[in-house]
């Protein structure tokens, strides 16, 4: 986790994140987008992870990704926090891009055009996942699970951001079924 704080860091700093927004250049060379994955540039799936689109929201992502990629990592150790985390991150990237972003696409949403060439970063895809995959391990999984995806509705429906706000309602119940499988696998 420290590694993956500090490249976010690094790539942040360096493209000037950390004094103003992510020039748009930069998000046109990094940032995801299901145009850009079409046209074959799959290394925006990683990327893109570790940017971010202004100061405030580095800081939250830093935060998100200490506390998912950290609680995570501290009770099933680095290697399966790591394989969950790209996993997570990259699955829930490709299902949103390709299957709902085309699907709003192809519906044509008022409000929701043009969301296939929108260029998109930061890991919160991963790190819903791996929320989800920590609540796995709570009694009271199910209460926790449908409060959050009650406050990420309301996020959606107030204060909407269509590209994150659906990566954190598709990755919070992802990484709970991702935990259940693999749990269940292991204890085999």
């Amino acid at each position: 986790m420290p590694v993956f704080v500090g490249i976010m860091l690094i790539s942040n700093t360096r493209l000037g994140v950390v004094f103003e927004d992510l020039r748009f250049s930069d998000l046109a060379s990094y940032g995801v987008s299901l145009t850009r994955l079409e046209q074959g540039e799959w290394y925006r799936l990683i990327s893109g992870s570790f940017l971010s689109h202004d100061t405030g929201m580095l800081i939250r992502q830093v935060l998100l990704a200490t506390a998912a990629i950290g609680w995570y990592e501290w009770h099933q150790g680095t290697k399966r926090a790591i394989l969950m985390f790209f996993t997570l991150d990259i699955s829930g990237t490709l299902i949103l891009m390709f299957g709902l972003i085309n699907g709003l696409e192809w519906a044509v949403f008022d409000g929701l055009s043009n969301l296939a060439d929108t260029f998109d970063v930061g890991m919160s895809a991963g790190g819903f996942g791996l929320i989800g995959a920590s609540l796995y391990h709570l009694h009271w999984r199910g209460i926790a699970v449908a409060g959050l995806m009650t406050l990420l509705v309301a996020k959606l429906i107030f204060l909407p951001d269509p590209i994150a706000d659906f990566a954190h309602l598709l990755m919070l119940p992802l990484g709970v079924l991702a935990e259940s499988a693999l749990t269940r696998h292991s204890v085999k």
